[in-house]
């Protein structure tokens, strides 16, 4: 194998690939900590992948190198523009690789392979990189069918609304998820750990005529994804089951893909969760209630956590107990209903402040009796989000932590 790159380009690829590497353990999976490198001549390389055949279709023609990584649940793809001379397989160590290529100096960078090292120069740097066994790598999964586009910008913006709602106990895979709802009027984002539940309903662009489906992806790899930078102004959406029977969910920008082995398991039936009407409402400046929130919980503990009590035009937020530290804080608040008391995780209740856009939040709780309001959820949404966002929160039972 032999090809020639520039080298920011190179460093670009191998940079976004190499964040899903897996850490090394060791062993027979020794072989997935490397990237794969795969050079193609020109009059190949759109037979080498459907994505980028249909590049080539539209006149940009394929790229020659493409740059993969594989943990067996994720797989990445860069294709990169690159001047092949000589076709090729190899594996390198990820991580040193772009750790080597990031840090070249500027100019045009020659890669070439043997059977057990690949060699890299780059005006007058040179590294020779012991390689891994190219027979030992998996087959990577190929790019799910696509079901359609939805804008870039608000996909991360809704993920990130939404994905602090999922769980972290790995012992119920399901709820470690983002649900991802897709039908002709929308796309809508979801997550729950029990304790609280993320809605967000975005616009998005199908591209098949019966775009119904669901997926569960887990939600700290779809907030890394969704966090990546990126010029592009869309992402491509694919969604099945593959040759194996492994339901997969794929997003592809700018020729870019990341293909997730989705979560098995029976969600939560959310939507019985979410009142249809809140008895009382409450709105107040986001960045107002968030800081205080924040100086109060400094003395939050399990047992005497935050507690909010809401009277006529402001909520007192209070934490601790007699016997250690204490504080307390008034707010103001737009609100004339009877007096509320009720008490919330912080952390928590910060996430959904923190995923509310707008400058004010409202917060709705949907027991008619102010007495019950203690056991009763809230929700909380921007006070022009509508529908569109809804985090519900679960009060801290009285007595309980």
């Amino acid at each position: 194998m032999r090809f020639s790159v520039e080298r920011d380009v190179l460093a670009d690829a191998t940079g976004w690939v190499a964040r899903h590497l897996p850490k090394p353990t060791g062993g027979a999976q020794q072989v997935l900590t490397g990237l794969l490198l795969e050079a193609l001549l020109p009059d190949h390389a759109s037979d080498h992948n459907s994505d980028h055949a249909a590049e080539r279709s539209r006149g940009r023609g394929a790229p020659a190198l493409e740059i993969s990584a594989f943990d067996g649940e994720v797989a990445a793809r860069a294709p990169v523009e690159a001047v092949v001379t000589e076709p090729g397989r190899v594996v390198v160590p990820g991580r040193l690789l772009a750790d080597v290529v990031r840090n070249l100096p500027d100019a045009p960078v020659v890669v070439w392979a043997t059977a057990t090292r690949v060699t890299i120069e780059c005006g007058t740097a040179s590294f020779r990189i012991p390689t891994l066994d190219a027979e030992d790598y998996p087959v990577l999964p190929v790019f799910p069918p696509p079901v359609g586009e939805v804008d870039t910008l608000g996909f991360a913006a809704a993920v990130a609304q939404v994905a602090p709602a999922a769980g972290r106990d790995d012992s119920l895979p399901v709820l470690t998820a983002v649900r991802l709802e897709i039908a002709r009027g929308g796309l809508s984002l979801v997550a729950t750990d029990r304790y609280r539940l993320a809605l967000r309903t975005i616009p998005w662009q199908p591209t098949v005529d019966d775009p119904e489906a669901v997926a569960h992806v887990p939600a700290r790899l779809l907030a890394d994804i969704a966090r990546l930078p990126t010029s592009a102004s869309r992402i491509a959406l694919g969604m099945g089951v593959d040759d194996t029977g492994v339901a997969r969910f794929g997003l592809s920008v700018n020729g870019r893909q990341t293909i997730v082995r989705l979560l098995e398991g029976t969600f939560p039936n959310y939507r019985r969760l979410l009142p249809e009407a809140s008895a009382f409402t409450v709105t107040a400046q986001t960045s107002v209630l968030a800081s205080a929130v924040r100086r109060v919980a400094l003395v939050a503990t399990r047992t005497a956590p935050l507690r909010f009590t809401f009277s006529a035009g402001q909520v007192l937020a209070e934490a601790g107990d007699g016997g250690g530290a204490q504080a307390c804080e008034l707010v103001p608040v737009e609100y004339t209903g009877p007096e509320l008391s009720v008490l919330f995780n912080p952390a928590f209740l910060l996430d959904g402040l923190g995923a509310v856009e707008g400058d004010e939040v409202v917060i709705g709780f949907s027991a008619v009796d102010p007495n019950t309001t203690s056991s009763s959820p809230a929700v909380l949404t921007g006070k022009d989000d509508g529908e569109d966002y809804r985090y519900l929160l679960m009060p801290i039972r009285t007595g309980a932590a």
